[in-house]
């Protein structure tokens, strides 16, 4: 404790008490913010939960069924009705086809590769990508960079994810590239091994507010412990005035720290048990409840990541927990059986919430992975990799709900109407936030590189 102790009173003493990532310190964001309103300027109260459904999840096992297809192709589960009439989903989610009144479905999302990196890379920033590193800054740092945090003493960009076991570079196309650190996600990590939520790592994270440096954070016990060093801290600074001297914007990032604000967002024992059992006690259901709770207290961008190793959702071996042994080298689920009924709680959950909490205007929920699956159950029973077609949702933002955007091909491999790229639902989302579409980042070689390289907001919505 002595050490983290000497670590955070040199964080504090030199003004980095991180908001965002590492670099940029909320006394920096204090006086970006005094200057925006001398000049008139002001930040939009808009945010973003995406939930990251890694590996690539089936339109077939999600919102574009194909009950009248050979059952090779339709594969394995019913198609249920939904709250719109004439409109089907997997009979695995039927909570969430109770709330498809207040979502967008689109069935038409492609693009043109079956790489997990590439697509994952095009989803995130817009641009694809040729090689296994990521090259452009994800849509959180764009968040990060363009907009920032709508309150001081929150992060503004903030990862949700469970630890990562394989396929490391996978997680890099949620980070910062060439923006840098100040502009990297705020993360914290759940065990993939462990269904229940672990609220120790919120705790420690949220207690030191600085980025989770690709260490995992269940190593630090409890909470009182560190409360107690940080509030020690505070009191030895008072009393041998460490502060004087250093200017008001950084004493008052010192104040919004300590005064413990920022680590209440991110404590869940704040909501009921009642709520919390509404969301689901599991990983993905608590992990649900902190992103609404984290866009409410201000967080501009929020990344739910279920599989950061894109293996939960890539169902090559099989699509029904038929309780055959694998390895996990292809994916540790068993399809919809074990991923269905969590996401489903969840998700239906957080829509509802959004609606009945008043957010459904300022915060815009995106469900999606890097691509769909292919029409064909493969021989071992699974489905491989499709760019050529996948089903996505929306919902929120003050955008026009109840509706199915787009129709695929009877066999569901590609779109026979309105078909959507990568770069329209990132439009959709900046626009949302107030990025200008115009807008540009340079490189570290002095490039300017647009936004977006193409792609416009998609106009059912609006």
């Amino acid at each position: 404790m002595h050490d983290s102790a000497s670590t955070s009173r040199r964080h504090f003493l030199q003004a980095s008490l991180l908001a965002g990532g590492a670099g940029l310190s909320l006394a920096d964001i204090l006086r970006q913010q005094a200057f925006a309103e001398s000049t008139g300027k002001s930040t939009a109260d808009t945010s973003v939960i995406q939930i990251w459904l890694g590996g690539g999840p089936s339109q077939f096992e999600t919102f574009d069924p194909k009950p009248e297809a050979p059952v090779e192709i339709r594969g394995p589960y019913s198609a249920i009705q939904t709250k719109l009439p004439g409109i089907l989903c997997c009979e695995k989610l039927p909570r969430t086809a109770m709330v498809l009144d207040r979502a967008a479905v689109i069935r038409t999302v492609r693009h043109a590769t079956n790489d997990h990196f590439g697509g994952a890379h095009w989803c995130s920033t817009g641009y694809p990508s040729e090689v296994s590193r990521s090259t452009h800054p994800s849509s959180g740092a764009m968040a990060s960079r363009f907009r920032g945090a709508v309150n001081l003493g929150v992060p503004a960009y903030v990862l949700l994810s469970e630890e990562q076991t394989r396929n490391p570079e996978m997680a890099t196309v949620m980070g910062a590239a060439y923006l840098g650190s100040q502009h990297a996600p705020f993360t914290i990590m759940q065990d993939p091994f462990q269904k229940s939520f672990q609220q120790d790592k919120v705790r420690h994270a949220a207690s030191s507010l600085k980025l989770a440096d690709d260490f995992t954070l269940s190593r630090v016990a409890d909470r009182r412990s560190l409360l107690r060093g940080l509030d020690r801290f505070a009191r030895q600074a008072d009393a041998t005035r460490a502060m004087d001297g250093i200017d008001s914007f950084t004493q008052s990032a010192f104040d919004m720290l300590t005064s413990g604000a920022a680590r209440r967002a991110f404590d869940l024992n704040e909501e009921s048990p009642a709520t919390r059992d509404r969301y689901g006690r599991h990983r993905w259901g608590q992990m649900g409840l902190l992103a609404r709770r984290l866009v409410e207290s201000g967080v501009t961008f929020v990344t739910l990541n279920t599989a950061p190793d894109s293996l939960c959702w890539d169902w090559h071996r099989n699509i029904v927990n038929d309780n055959r042994p694998t390895d996990g080298s292809d994916g540790p689920t068993r399809g919809m059986d074990i991923s269905g009924p969590p996401l489903d709680q969840m998700l239906a959950t957080l829509i509802a919430d959004l609606y009945e909490r008043g957010l459904d205007r300022k915060v815009l929920l995106v469900v999606w992975g890097e691509f769909g699956r292919t029409p064909r159950v493969n021989a071992t029973g699974g489905r491989d990799h499709w760019g050529s077609l996948m089903s996505i949702l929306m919902a929120g933002g003050g955008l026009k709900g109840g509706q199915v955007i787009g129709t695929s091909s009877p066999n569901g491999e590609v779109p026979t109407s309105r078909p959507v790229s990568p770069t329209d639902v990132l439009a959709t989302i900046y626009r949302h936030l107030g990025i200008d579409l115009t807008r540009h980042t340079v490189t570290n070689a002095g490039r300017p590189i647009p936004l977006l390289p193409d792609g416009a907001p998609i106009g059912e919505l609006l």
